[in-house]
């Protein structure tokens, strides 16, 4: 364990890049037809913050907010840790290869699902990603434009059910227009690497800054701060 922490300090130190190369299906396309999403991003891993730009080969029928968010979601080993808090899994995984199973319900029913894998090759974090999405309506505000930016929010680390998997949970919120409502999904993550150690309870908070979009979706710009913490409770005596 001390080994691949010294490994994923001496990897993470200074700025990290990152490439995506995802594509986004919907039930009633054409298979062959999935939009393809790509983009590239920064990071400063030891202090939690990246940024991430991506672009859409055609609009996309969702706001393109929600689809960046569950995307960079994948980026993990850009979450700050420090000192001994709690062991890093996310850094440790690399240079191996990490992969994501994730799934997701909205509060109007609609689910998504995806399956993502990351490789360190030559200084950079490579995403491969497919997104799936049913039970999209015209009636859904996931195809609204005034949705605000993803709200600040805590995912929950755990172990998974094996010893190289870690479970996580997140409350993806975005607010609707004048802030009055909101839109929300609640999604899972399995989080995969071969031979690493599964982390022990506990939190990452996450504060999201959209810093550009194109009202047609098919150009995303956010930055992201995320920072693990622990919670320990005391009683009284």
């Amino acid at each position: 364990m001390d080994h691949r922490m010294e490994r994923a300090e001496s990897m993470f130190t200074g700025n990290a890049k990152s490439k995506v190369i995802a594509e986004v299906h919907f039930e009633l396309d054409d298979p062959e037809s999935a939009y393809k999403v790509t983009g590239e991003g920064f990071a400063q891993p030891l202090e939690g913050s990246q940024s991430l730009e991506l672009n859409c080969t055609r609009s996309l029928p969702i706001n393109l907010n929600i689809v960046g968010t569950i995307i960079q979601t994948n980026f993990r080993m850009f979450t700050q840790y420090t000192g001994t808090m709690v062991y890093d899994f996310f850094k440790t995984s690399f240079p191996g290869t990490m992969t994501v199973e994730m799934e997701g319900k909205f509060c109007d029913d609609m689910t998504v699902r995806a399956t993502s894998t990351l490789t360190h090759v030559k200084d950079t974090l490579i995403l491969r990603c497919q997104v799936y999405f049913e039970g999209l309506t015209e009636e859904s505000l996931a195809m609204s434009e005034d949705l605000s930016c993803t709200m600040p929010c805590f995912e929950v680390m755990d172990k998974g059910d094996k010893a190289d998997e870690a479970l996580s949970t997140i409350d993806l919120v975005w607010r609707t227009t004048n802030m009055l409502g909101k839109y929300s999904c609640r999604l899972t993550s399995i989080v995969k690497c071969t031979g690493n150690f599964a982390p022990p309870f506990h939190f990452i908070g996450h504060e999201y800054k959209l810093t550009e979009k194109s009202e047609n979706n098919l150009h995303f710009a956010q930055r992201q701060k995320s920072r693990a913490t622990v919670i320990s409770y005391y009683k009284n005596n």
